[in-house]
């Protein structure tokens, strides 16, 4: 991410030159989004007094998809910009933001996928495919540059393809695992399809085996920095990121017959394991953001960071360990929300207005308690908005873990956390079953009253962040990097595709909830 403080200036710059942005239309989500999607999630809304949130969902969701696209190269302004590119956001002076890193490009492709695989129009599926294709032959393009000094591992390059040379935290190895699951994915929906993959996986120099090599090689390294360039040593996040690379690699390279890969990713998939069962700490109740640390700030004496709870959704795999529903995530995000409710001046409103309804809103978050990057320089840290959607998602996939499971057995992270959250959504008419008959050590079966309101529950949980975030969103749409923690105003990069992603994902987190607990 475009976060290291020491390299931006002092105010917000905004710099519109982008593919133009036609206004949402009813025909664009009729055409893009599942039939009864929304109605479902309206129909909940509405009973819980919250209709007018799911209507701003909607809208916003249809925006940052095409605010998302736009960009993308190719552009109509920059003829240089290389096909496949994503920039971080269109802002190219204070904060200049106009590169391509390694790790958000990723991420929006991959949900950009999702998209693709749930497309029911051809013109929008041809447009999606088209625009992986081309990040695909970005990624090729940029792998055979020829005297990287950190490999694979460079955190970003220029709209054009070509090297950035200047000082940056690096290397960076969270972003080649992102590559990989990204287009494993893809490659499994080419096989399904009856394609072929051998241009993603196949010799030493394909895209996915060039970075499932690097992880294999670099995993166990504390020298690297995390996600928000400013420390060095062993990651939650990127060993997260490498372990869902390394298991998925191994399940692909399974498919296509290379044994001698199977091996070798399934053995370092083994080794990351080890390695991310260090990061608990029993003392402080929650998963570290950093350990063996060899470098970088210093200031961050808590080692609380929402980049754990940003893992599990990235990278967390349906097997347990360390998902959204395990006891060590559940208890970080506890502490984050703790940490973070009175720091910031915002967090003292407790209900917004959307359409001329009032609706209640969870608190803001940021990145890390002791953060000093305000989005244009150095000060005091603010909220960022994609860590916000994010727990909004946390909320809509544990409920999600919860609807769907055979059996849930009650811990008491989980009765904290619901009760942490009833002072912001009292109103909820889940809540007095979940906290009478929640108990800790009691085991509930699918079908059982309380896991029915239990996830019940969490949905609106969820949609307390969606409304923290509709709060701070600008009113034609406009999404920001930060919210300055005084005034709620949006700062730092203006359109960053990261904080667009993050709520297109929470969208669609929570339909797909919707869809399972209305069906």
């Amino acid at each position: 991410m475009a976060a290291a403080a020491s390299s931006h200036a002092m105010h917000i710059g905004v710099d519109m030159r982008q593919r133009p942005m036609a206004r949402p239309t009813t025909a664009f989500l009729a055409q893009h989004h599942p039939p009864g999607t929304y109605k479902n999630s309206e129909v909940f809304a509405t009973s819980s007094g919250s209709g007018e949130l799911a209507g701003w969902i909607q809208a916003q969701d249809d925006y940052a998809k095409r605010r998302i696209l736009a960009n993308i190269a190719p552009f109509a302004d920059d003829p240089s910009a290389m096909a496949g590119a994503v920039c971080a956001s269109p802002s190219r002076s204070k904060p200049n933001y106009y590169y391509t890193w390694t790790r958000d490009s990723g991420l929006v492709m991959n949900e950009i996928f999702t998209w693709l695989t749930t497309a029911r129009n051809a013109t929008w599926a041809k447009q999606l495919r088209e625009t992986i294709d081309d990040y695909v032959a970005f990624t090729s393009h940029v792998q055979s540059l020829e005297g990287l000094k950190y490999g694979l591992g460079e955190a970003k390059f220029n709209m054009d393809g070509s090297p950035f040379t200047g000082s940056w935290c690096n290397a960076q190895t969270d972003g080649p695992a992102i590559r990989v699951y990204m287009m494993t994915r893809f490659a499994r929906y080419l096989l399904d399809r009856g394609e072929g993959v051998h241009y993603l996986y196949g010799a030493e120099s394909s895209p996915i085996k060039r970075d499932l090599e690097y992880v294999a090689g670099v995993w166990h390294e504390n020298r690297h920095c995390d996600i928000w360039e400013e420390s060095r040593g062993l990651h939650f996040y990127t060993l997260m990121a490498q372990r869902r690379a390394l298991v998925d690699g191994a399940r692909l390279a399974d498919l296509l017959g290379d044994t001698a890969g199977v091996q070798k990713y399934r053995r370092a998939a083994r080794g990351v394991e080890r390695d991310l069962a260090r990061f608990w700490n029993p003392k402080r109740n929650y998963l570290l953001a950093t350990i063996d640390k060899s470098g970088g700030i210093q200031s961050k004496h808590s080692n609380l960071d929402s980049q754990v709870l940003l893992s599990s959704l990235h990278a967390g795999l349906d097997d347990g360990f360390f998902s959204v529903e395990s006891s060590e995530m559940m208890a970080t995000v506890l502490a984050t929300l703790r940490t973070f409710e009175p720091l910031y001046a915002i967090n003292n409103v407790m209900s917004t207005d959307i359409s001329g309804a009032t609706v209640p809103i969870g608190i803001a978050v940021g990145r890390y308690p002791e953060d000093v990057y305000n989005g244009v320089g150095t000060s005091r840290g603010n909220p960022w908005s994609l860590v916000t959607s994010g727990l909004a998602e946390y909320h809509y996939r544990l409920a999600s873990a919860y609807s769907n499971a055979r059996q849930v057995q009650v811990t008491p992270e989980l009765v904290e956390l619901v009760q942490w959250s009833s002072r912001y959504h009292a109103r909820s008419p889940y809540l007095a079953v979940v906290l009478q008959r929640l108990l800790p050590g009691e085991v509930l079966d699918a079908g059982a009253p309380e896991l029915h309101g239990l996830a019940h529950y969490l949905l609106s949980v969820g949609d307390l962040y969606m409304a923290r975030v509709a709060r701070h969103t600008s009113a034609d749409h406009t999404m920001y990097e930060q919210w300055y923690s005084y005034d709620g105003y949006g700062r730092g990069a203006i359109h960053l595709t990261w904080s667009y992603a993050a709520h297109t994902a929470a969208s669609r987190a929570r339909s797909e909830l919707t869809s399972s607990l209305y069906k």
